[in-house]
């Protein structure tokens, strides 16, 4: 039987290093210097939660932490971002599909990420990474989700 490395990540209480792309979990880039994110979420985070609606629900929540836990740094949102971009894009192709995080602009996840994204947005480099969220808004936006955008949009007009 194959191991699923985001139960592994459950059990030993390392879920925020399976989302980063760190230690056991990291996949090298063949591209660029840097871990495939979507390799995990369509791989072994997608497979775990939707074999059952238990162990979307245990999905959910751990990736919920992980964004809880992001702190206002560049490298804190590649990761954000290119996990919630593979997810999107991911849950538009059929996966994840008991997930209710980012579902509505009022969801737990839709949350979490807006708040990361207004911290994000006080930072002194927030100028020079605005150009990264607004094409992984795009990215998101052709795969069916339009979270990002309506999150950037709510901020702009605030």
């Amino acid at each position: 039987m194959a191991i699923n490395l985001f139960e592994c990540a459950l059990s030993s209480n390392e879920v925020n290093y399976f989302f980063r792309g760190e230690g056991r979990y990291h996949v090298a880039s063949l591209d660029y210097d840097g871990h495939v994110h979507g390799a995990h979420m369509g791989g072994h985070a997608r497979i775990y939660a939707d074999l059952n609606s238990s162990n979307c629900i245990s999905f959910d929540a751990a990736f919920l932490s992980f964004l809880q836990s992001l702190s206002p740094s560049i490298e804190d949102l590649n990761h954000a971002l290119a996990n919630v971009s593979s997810y999107c894009a991911h849950k538009n192709a059929g996966g994840f599909s008991q997930s209710k995080l980012f579902v509505s602009m009022t969801s737990l996840g839709a949350l979490s990420l807006r708040e990361f994204i207004l911290r994000i947005n006080q930072m002194p480099f927030a100028e020079e990474v605005s150009d990264q969220i607004n094409r992984h808004a795009e990215f998101m936006r052709r795969k069916g989700s339009d979270i990002l955008i309506n999150i950037l949009e709510g901020i702009k007009n605030k």
